[in-house]
């Protein structure tokens, strides 16, 4: 995803330019993409993916 997010970046010129369209904070995108911190969902849904979070059963048997 950091790749496609550097990629995207290089395409609209900045960083800075990619954040005002995407709508998240231009520092957000530099932490990013020098991995000071995890992707968040606005980046991604910016980039065109949804996160789709996955249930698993908490405890065993429960899986019916």
């Amino acid at each position: 995803m950091r790749s496609r997010l550097a990629d995207a970046v290089q395409m609209e010129g900045s960083q800075s330019a990619w954040a005002r369209k995407a709508g998240v904070p231009r520092t957000t995108v530099s932490e990013v993409l020098s991995q000071k911190r995890d992707i968040p969902e606005s980046i991604i849904n910016a980039l065109g993916y949804i996160v789709r979070p996955m249930c698993v059963p908490a405890r065993k048997g429960m899986n019916r």
